[in-house]
């Protein structure tokens, strides 16, 4: 065997070993950047020499740098923290959706409770002005009760909105930034030695997205089959986000009804095209849509049906009776109109307002037929000369609808021109009950308190008022019932949100800890390794120096 292979060994020795010290630094050294996965040197045994007594061995030498990575784990970790993503941001809203509702004596049970009972108080003095302006003062302090609760709805409907518009600028922000790694990536990945570093970041940033939206991932393969080196990104049931180094851009859609609805879109060759939000589910943005699609509508609703079924049926019996001058009284509530939203995609005249125009009134008197929801009207498939309803909250279905017809206590009205197909209206009896109500009366003498055949200082009709408190008129609840109800129904949902919630983090949690003890650095191994690796490069050039003297000695035979 020549000393020339003796030193090539030595020297392939000493620089496998200076390759695992550097590999074993860096690992050191980015043990707490997030996303970094253990490297590790490869090393291969090279091919011996043949001798007439065998063959001899000529070494090592480093075949790669290989990165710990497991695809199915890394799988993993993006659907749980998507799902965990989306169930702490709804956990989080719904807790401020609860604390909206005053409870105790801050509540609306405890101010409707003192309205009746100051109707008791006034069927015992009928005639005294001082205690009809503590009636006066008690329907002031539900109704600014209700408002206020009303408020604090719309103000975290208009916090969500904005919380959904600042995601989809994160989740652009990432995709940029992938694209631009898918950039640099292409054409790797076939290649035997890989980027590691770069596909780290790469993987770290897809993580980081999969928190504010759930994204499916796709390995870009090229022409002959073998993948490229890139990704490609899919969200919405196949909606393609990044496709290698190009980007599609999230945007966010605010409808023009009142209230305002996001909805999201995505923009493709200059074209924007509507996402189905019921498609969203993970992430962030999917916790924040059904926030808003789901878990407020239905507060809005229930809220705006305690008002306006109360103030119908407070005002109803209010009308059979007189006031202390003897006038027929009139309301003593004043609650928010019903109201319609168009679709920002139905048919438009050529002033650009919606061709078909629908209008909602509440009948009075028939309050205790109002239910908790909206309800969607579009053209009826079976029927083009009609139109049908559907009941939002459950699904009901009215069928064969014209204009005139009456639902669930309030009346459809329809003008204009017909229908088109795909044209929907939202009609909402209900939900801006709460917000504007108010006291239809600001003088206590106009309070009727006397029946209708009596004199205006009687109290036959007060007593009827107080024995309202009973009446079952809200879905076939009294009040107290139905308030209660409403409240025991959200702490329920928020607890069963906070259960989801932990549920989910649970299980982020330990498959990102699952994945950490797989390809994670452990810093008492590095250090371990380095000092073997330190005693591999001292013995290659041990063996390197024991060479040098044999060739000297040759030398000096020769010489």
């Amino acid at each position: 065997m020549s000393t020339s292979i003796l030193m090539n060994m030595s020297v392939q020795a000493m620089f496998a070993a200076q390759a695992q010290i550097a590999t074993a630094g860096h690992n050191i050294v980015n043990a707490s950047v997030k996303g970094y996965s253990r490297q590790e040197v490869k090393l291969g045994t090279m091919a011996g020499q043949e001798t007439s007594a065998g063959y001899i061995g000529r070494g090592v030498s480093v075949q790669t740098i290989e990165r710990s990575h497991n695809t199915f784990l890394g799988g993993q970790v993006i659907q749980t923290q998507s799902q965990a993503a989306a169930d702490g941001a709804r956990f989080g809203l719904l807790e401020q959706l609860e604390s909206a509702y005053g409870m105790g004596e801050e509540g609306l049970g405890q101010a409707t409770a003192d309205l009746y009972a100051s109707f008791s108080d006034l069927s015992s003095a009928p005639k005294d002005e001082s205690v009809r302006e503590v009636v006066l003062g008690k329907v002031q302090e539900l109704t600014s009760r209700f408002r206020s609760t009303g408020d604090q709805i719309e103000q975290l409907h208009e916090s969500t909105l904005s919380e959904i518009e600042d995601q989809v600028s994160l989740v652009n922000g990432l995709t940029a930034k992938i694209a631009t790694l898918n950039g640099k990536l292409a054409g790797t990945g076939a290649q035997a030695n890989q980027p590691n570093d770069l596909l780290d970041q790469r993987d770290q940033l897809i993580k980081e997205l999969s928190q504010h939206i759930d994204v499916s991932r796709v390995e870009t393969r090229g022409a002959d089959g073998k993948p490229d080196g890139t990704v490609s990104l899919f969200v919405a049931g196949g909606q393609a986000l990044v496709l290698g180094g190009d980007t599609r851009e999230l945007g966010v859609r605010i409808s023009q009804g009142s209230p305002q609805v996001a909805s999201l879109e995505i923009e493709a060759s200059g074209t924007k095209r509507p996402l189905d939000s019921a498609s969203v589910t993970g992430g962030s943005i999917g916790g924040l849509l059904r926030f808003q699609n789901e878990d407020l509508p239905e507060a809005r609703s229930q809220l705006g049906m305690l008002a306006a079924v109360l103030a119908d049926t407070i005002n109803t019996q209010h009308a059979q009776g007189t006031d202390l001058d003897g006038r027929t009284g009139g309301d003593l509530l004043s609650v928010g109109e019903a109201t319609v939203r168009p679709s920002d995609r139905n048919a438009r005249d050529a002033f650009g307002q919606p061709a078909t125009s629908v209008q909602i009134t509440r009948v009075a008197g028939q309050g205790s037929a109002l239910r908790a929801s909206d309800y969607e009207l579009r053209a009826d498939p079976a029927d083009p000369s009609a139109y049908q309803v559907t009941r939002t909250s459950d699904g009901t279905v009215f069928s064969g609808v014209a204009s005139g017809t009456t639902i669930d206590g309030f009346r459809i009205d329809i003008s204009g021109a017909a229908m088109a197909t795909g044209d929907r209206f939202t009609l909402q009896p209900v939900s801006q009950a709460a917000q504007n109500a108010r006291s239809a009366i600001t003088d206590g003498r106009r309070i009727a308190a006397a029946g209708a055949s009596s004199a205006g200082s009687g109290n036959a009709n007060a007593l009827k008022l107080q024995a309202l408190t009973t009446a079952k008129t809200f879905e076939g609840r009294s009040f107290t019932d139905a308030h209660s109800r409403m409240v025991a129904d959200l702490g329920v949902k928020v607890q069963r949100a906070e259960s989801d919630a932990d549920a989910s983090t649970k299980v982020a949690d330990r498959v990102t800890e699952q994945i950490s003890s797989e390809t994670g650095v452990n810093l008492e191994e590095e250090a371990a390794r380095l000092i073997q690796f330190q005693q591999n490069y001292q013995v290659a050039a041990k063996v390197l120096t024991t060479t040098q003297k044999i060739f000297d000695t040759i030398l000096s035979i020769m010489n």
